[in-house]
């Protein structure tokens, strides 16, 4: 079946509403901390909160992204159920790493570290997802798959330690190599999907 938009926005739009979910989560996180501030003792530790913006960052990644796979039109319902991996494992990242119901205390560097291993487990599990959605949908790797290579490197260092120093500087990392992977490969929507296809 041909991919016309109207068909490809159908196909997409439960992918769309998990990666949206993510969105919303931390928003309205951040939302009830801001409505809380007066009432909660909060110890803020500046890495919990790059790693949020990542979150966040990667969420909106995937939006914006996912685009480029309308120029793939031989989906098939076993490559449609693996799309629908990568903003299923953003969602199940988002609610590791947000802190539930909290009462009147919350010590977010104690937080980062209890949640750490499932949390950046999970992102172990999407770089690979990332990496190989392309050939799935009948193309060859795309050229995105050295950064994505660097990023799981980069989470695989901050799932296997507790150092706070390490972490400090991969977390910073990790968005420096974000940074450098939108301008390259994702100013311009569907940029990736482009560049494989022609």
């Amino acid at each position: 079946m041909e991919l016309s938009q109207d068909v490809w926005a159908f196909v997409i739009a439960l992918a769309a509403v998990v990666n949206g979910l993510g969105i919303v989560r931390l928003l309205s996180s951040f939302a009830e901390y801001l409505k809380r501030r007066e009432a909660l003792e909060v110890g803020h530790y500046w890495v919990f909160a790059l790693v949020g913006i990542f979150q966040f960052l990667l969420h909106l990644l995937l939006w914006w992204s996912v685009l480029g796979l309308k120029a793939a039109n031989n989906i098939n319902f076993l490559s449609y159920l693996y799309l629908l991996i990568g903003p299923t494992l953003l969602f199940l990242a988002t609610n590791l790493l947000l802190p539930g119901e909290v009462d009147d205390e919350l010590d977010l560097r104690k937080h980062y570290y209890e949640i750490r291993k499932p949390y950046y487990s999970v992102l172990l599990i999407f770089w690979p997802w990332t990496m190989f959605i392309w050939p799935v949908f009948g193309y060859p790797f795309a050229p995105t798959v050295p950064v994505m290579a660097v990023l799981f490197l980069l989470n695989l260092g901050l799932r296997t330690t507790a150092n706070q120093k390490v972490h400090a500087a991969l977390v910073v990392a990790n968005l420096i190599v974000y940074a450098a992977f939108v301008s390259v490969y994702a100013m311009n929507l569907g940029e990736v999907g482009l560049r494989i296809v022609e």
